[in-house]
């Protein structure tokens, strides 16, 4: 026979055992679902990490081939103008070489010199066209300060000023680049009386 308390006793054990029962699928239930939001973090985490790699991986190709493209630019540029310095430093003893076969005399064996100096400043010249050294046309024309330099100034009365009517120095080009300015003479209209007074 039992007696009353441990009925009641009883009776209580049974009853947390079914309360405990009842709340342990609830705990699973959220064990499960605390889980699976970690889980979401994670890979959205991952997801992140994987974009930002993605993007610097192409940043650094992009940078790469910009870099392949500016070196492949600069080799075509250095091989285009490879000979300029040297071509460059040519020209000013050969524009004196040429302004001495102008040289005019009255003595035969001079005068067979300077055509044999000539000759071969002409071949000179013909070699370094071939490789791309031009003059700078400007006689005749309106003055360019990109190929041509003012040295002096021939007044006229009327007609069209900044006029180059003069190349004291020839000008070059090796290709598209101006490698020496030509030394001219350009016009000016005369200041006229009335501009004078005006002044004063």
């Amino acid at each position: 026979m039992f007696t009353e308390d441990e009925i009641k006793k009883d009776e209580e054990v049974n009853t947390c055992e079914e309360n405990n029962t009842e709340e342990t699928p609830k705990q699973e239930k959220t064990s499960k679902k605390d889980k699976k939001d970690k889980y979401k973090e994670e890979l959205a985490k991952k997801d992140k990490e994987i974009s930002e790699l993605k993007n610097e991986l192409l940043k650094n190709r992009a940078d790469l081939e910009n870099f392949k493209k500016r070196m492949n630019e600069q080799a075509v540029k250095d091989r285009k103008y490879a000979s300029q310095n040297l071509v460059t430093d040519i020209i000013t003893p050969m524009d004196l070489l040429l302004k001495a076969c102008d040289f005019e005399t009255e003595n035969q064996e001079l005068k067979n010199f300077l055509f044999g100096v000539q000759m071969i400043s002409k071949q000179v010249v013909d070699v370094l066209n071939r490789d791309g050294l031009t003059e700078v046309e400007c006689l005749g024309k309106e003055f360019d300060p990109s190929i041509a330099e003012v040295i002096d100034f021939e007044e006229i009365e009327e007609g069209t000023p900044n006029i180059v009517v003069q190349e004291l120095s020839k000008g070059y080009k090796y290709k598209d680049r101006v490698i020496k300015v030509a030394k001219v003479k350009v016009t000016k209209l005369k200041e006229t009386e009335n501009e004078n007074e005006g002044d004063n």
